[in-house]
C-alpha cells in the first residue's frame, strides 16, 4: 500500500507541473489526471470517481489569462491516493466521497504554492543583465525542477497527513454519515453544473436555486 501511495503522489506531482510549468497537454485536468493516478496505484475505477466529481465541480473556474482559481489538479493528486487509502474502511463511493470531502481545502495549497513558484521564478535572471541562450536553458531547468520538487514535497505530506485522518475518522464514521458520504460525488455534479447554469442569472435566484437543489438532495438521500 505504501508502494502503491509513493507512486500515486509522484504521479501526481508529474501530472501537476502540465498545468503551467511543462507542455500544458491537459492531463492536469481532473477528469483525466485522476484516472491516470487510479491506474498507477492499481484502481482506476476510483480514479474516475474523484478526478469526474472534481471537473465537474470546477466547470465554472477555468484558468483563464492571469485568473487563478484554486487548483484542482492539485486536490486530484491529494484525493486519489486518499480515496484509495480509505477504500481500506469503506466502499469506493463513500471513500471517494470521503476523500474529495477532506482533501478540497488542498485547492488552495495548490493555489499557494503557484503563486509562490511563479515569485521565485521572477529571480531566476536578475533585471539588467543580458542572458545567453544557455543561462535561459539552465534558468528554465532549474525552475522547473524546483517546481517539481516542491509540487512532490507538498502532494507528500498532504496525502499522508489526510490519508491517516482519513483512515482513522472512517473507523469511526457512523453508518448514517457514510452513507450520506456516498452522495458527495453527485453533490460535487450538482454544484458545479449549478454554478455555471447560475452565472447569468441575478443574485436573488441563486438562493432559490440553491433551495431546489437541497431539496433534490434530500429526495435522493431518503431514497437511498
Amino acid at each position: 500500500m505504501i508502494t502503491a501511495g509513493m507512486l500515486g503522489v509522484l504521479a501526481g506531482a508529474a501530472l501537476w507541473m502540465d498545468r503551467v510549468f511543462l507542455f500544458q497537454f491537459m492531463v492536469s485536468r481532473p477528469v483525466i489526471m485522476g484516472p491516470l493516478i487510479g491506474l498507477v496505484m492499481g484502481d482506476p475505477r476510483v480514479g474516475i470517481m474523484v478526478g469526474a466529481s472534481l471537473e465537474l465541480l470546477w466547470l465554472n473556474s477555468p484558468p483563464v489569462g492571469a485568473y487563478l482559481p484554486h487548483d484542482e489538479s492539485f486536490c486530484t493528486a491529494v484525493a486519489v491516493p486518499v480515496a484509495i487509502a480509505a477504500c481500506r474502511g469503506m466502499d469506493p463511493a463513500a471513500a471517494s466521497g470521503f476523500a474529495i470531502l477532506l482533501s478540497l481545502p488542498t485547492a488552495m495549497a495548490g493555489r499557494i504554492l503557484d503563486t509562490r513558484l511563479r515569485t521565485m521564478n521572477e529571480g531566476l535572471i536578475p533585471p539588467g543583465t543580458e542572458a545567453g541562450e544557455r543561462d535561459v536553458s539552465m534558468a528554465l531547468g532549474k525552475a522547473v525542477l524546483r517546481a517539481f520538487l516542491l509540487a512532490l514535497t507538498a502532494i507528500l505530506l498532504c496525502v499522508a497527513v489526510i490519508s491517516a485522518a482519513a483512515v482513522f475518522l472512517g473507523a469511526l464514521l457512523p453508518d448514517i454519515v457514510v452513507k450520506a458520504l456516498k452522495l458527495m460525488p453527485f453533490a460535487c455534479v450538482v454544484v458545479g453544473l449549478a454554478a455555471l447554469v447560475s452565472r447569468e442569472m441575478p443574485r436573488k435566484l441563486h438562493a432559490g436555486l440553491f433551495a431546489v437543489g437541497m431539496v433534490l438532495v434530500i429526495l435522493l438521500a431518503w431514497m437511498w
